[in-house]
């Protein structure tokens, strides 16, 4: 008989994967989550943060109940700056700012607004941050799309606020760097058309897919974009000519959503002098994980 005081074990089904640690203090489901770019800290919807080369969890900022469950959280980071913090969205359609105290291991809320979403949803369904230009890109369930500058100070400045009739953002990411800043592509999930907008929120192309969008991401580096269509498996589109190339299938027993991701993997070239990289796609669907080298 198993004690309930002993520890549960886990291991990989295939032997590829180890476990490395548990990340304990989360009270309810983890809706989201958000790994600093420096792999320092890790942040869940809660919002609770970890630090994990120790696994302790921080002190964060208190009275956040009341804005409604974390729905979408991404770490802020600018190149050559030590600043850093997270800004993160929820149900209710809040969106709030938590900035690292310098040199330490604490936060301080330093911005907290609820934004204007869609007629039929206020709930952030997504969010992405583009480091080069220190742009944060909000979507709620319906219609609505937000775009923002963070300045200096991780406080939000409005660059444009639009709404899409009849657009149901699933996912939102930054493509293309145009003259004054990224495109701005926005995936919706019922209608299943992906829009690309410019920094004044103008539609600049559209794209019926004929799909039920769950998750999407891109890259501009692979000229690529992984798309999770929720009936026939995970999709490769082509980011240039936005055709699609590939259809992964997905073992599965009921339809639902699934997260997908770029991963990049580093190792030495043949010769030992330079590193090589290679980038696959990674779905996950509750236990299943699906790796896939890109061609």
């Amino acid at each position: 008989m198993n004690n309930s005081n002993e520890p549960k074990t886990y291991s990989s089904t295939q032997g590829k994967y180890a476990l490395q640690g548990l990340l304990v203090g989360q009270k309810g489901a983890v809706t989201c989550i958000a790994v600093h770019p420096l792999g320092i800290f890790a942040a869940c919807g809660g919002t609770r943060i970890w630090h994990l080369p120790t696994g302790k969890s921080l002190l964060t900022p208190t009275n956040t109940a009341d804005r409604g469950i974390t729905t979408a959280i991404v770490w802020l980071t600018k190149p050559d700056d030590d600043d850093d913090g997270l800004a993160y969205g929820t149900e209710h359609g809040f969106l709030c700012i938590w900035k690292r105290n310098k040199n330490e291991h604490t936060f301080n809320e330093i911005y907290c607004n609820r934004l204007t979403g869609g007629k039929d949803g206020q709930e952030i369904s997504a969010m992405a941050y583009d480091n080069s230009s220190g742009q944060l890109a909000v979507v709620h369930r319906a219609e609505a799309v937000h775009r923002f500058v963070i300045d200096g100070g991780m406080s939000p400045r409005t660059i444009s606020s639009i709404t899409i009739r009849d657009h149901w953002p699933q996912a939102v990411a930054f493509g293309q760097v145009g003259v004054r800043g990224p495109e701005l592509w926005t995936f919706g999930r019922e209608d299943g058309v992906i829009y690309i907008l410019n920094d004044e929120g103008k539609i600049l192309k559209a794209k019926t897919t004929g799909a039920v969008i769950g998750h999407a991401v891109l890259s501009t580096k692979d000229d690529a974009i992984i798309l999770d269509d929720v009936s026939q498996g995970i999709a490769l589109y082509k980011l240039s000519g936005t055709e699609r190339i590939r259809t992964f299938q997905v073992p599965h027993n009921e339809r639902r959503s699934r997260n997908v991701a770029f991963m990049t993997a580093r190792a030495p070239s043949s010769s030992g002098a330079t590193m090589e990289e290679s980038t696959s796609l990674t779905v996950v669907q509750g236990r299943f994980l699906i790796s896939s080298t890109s061609e």
